[in-house]
């Protein structure tokens, strides 16, 4: 690895254990420039709380220049998972309905919204208040497992003028997704169900709730184990860069019962990206 990725993940480490903020040198570089789908309101004292929950490795405060900081990083997030994805999500018809598990502050259904031009869609969002996070890797979830703060998910959505949108409060669907208004024609969950949520947990609910076109992209930990429940779906796993220079590449998990959908992901020249059909699952 070159110094010029070494010294800006040493020093991003460095500010995160002082306490101090970021700056857009430690983005990504080939992040920095690209255009700003996902746009930020102004950082108040509410929006910095809300992002504290949900993202505790900034530090952020009200002005100008956090709120810069994290429309760049988030949108650097986006188009790191937006690469990887792009394959599946271009070769898609324009999605009737979407589903956002666990969205935090909406910036990926901001983002698809005016990447992929998608006016028509409704977009619906799944998540719920809360001050604490018990993340249940191999469990179920419960009341503790959300940290979002939904008024300012609301806020958010209609500062980026998102239209027909929902928002849908998990505490009061028994944190449940077949309890959602389905079916979805693409579902998509980045660090929460298959990373901070058990995706085995909720995969027979993400069924009740898709069609045999639905096109599923989850991000996944690096433990990930696949589980008996994926064998009747043709899955690709494919690696995306993260926002920040320091962290590591993550993978996403692509899903659909329609094989075809998928076959414009390539595999990736590292070897990390696997394919696997769902008859080849079954005989296992």
């Amino acid at each position: 690895m070159s110094l010029s990725f070494i010294l800006p993940r040493l020093r991003a480490e460095w500010r995160k254990r002082t306490g101090r903020e970021l700056s857009a040198a430690d983005i990504h570089p080939g992040f920095r420039d690209r255009e700003r789908h996902f746009r930020s309101p102004p950082m108040t004292a509410e929006m910095v709380a809300a992002i504290a929950r949900l993202s505790p490795q900034f530090h952020l405060e009200p002005g100008e220049s956090s709120r810069a900081f994290w429309e760049l990083t988030q949108n650097g997030s986006c188009w790191g998972e937006f690469d990887a994805a792009a394959p599946v999500l271009r070769l898609m018809p324009p999605p009737a309905r979407t589903l956002d598990i666990g969205c935090g502050l909406g910036r990926s259904t901001a983002f698809f919204r005016r990447a992929l031009g998608w006016r028509d869609t409704e977009f619906h969002l799944y998540d719920g208040d809360g001050p604490r996070v018990d993340y249940p890797r191999s469990g179920k979830r419960t009341d503790r497992s959300f940290c979002g703060d939904l008024n300012t998910l609301r806020a958010v959505l209609e500062h980026n003028e998102v239209p027909k949108f929902r928002i849908f409060d998990a505490h009061k669907l028994d944190h449940r997704l077949d309890a959602l208004p389905g079916p979805y024609d693409l579902v998509y969950s980045f660090y929460a169900a298959g990373f901070h949520w058990s995706l085995a947990d909720f995969w027979s609910e993400f069924e009740a709730i898709s069609h045999k076109r639905t096109v599923g992209i989850f991000t996944i930990h690096r433990n990930f184990e696949e589980f008996p429940a994926l064998r009747n779906w043709a899955t690709r796993i494919v690696p995306f860069d993260r926002s920040l220079i320091k962290d590591r590449p993550h993978r996403l998990l692509i899903a659909s019962r329609d094989e075809e959908l998928l076959r414009p992901c390539a595999a990736v020249e590292s070897g990390e990206a696997t394919t696997t059909r769902p008859k080849e699952r079954a005989t296992r």
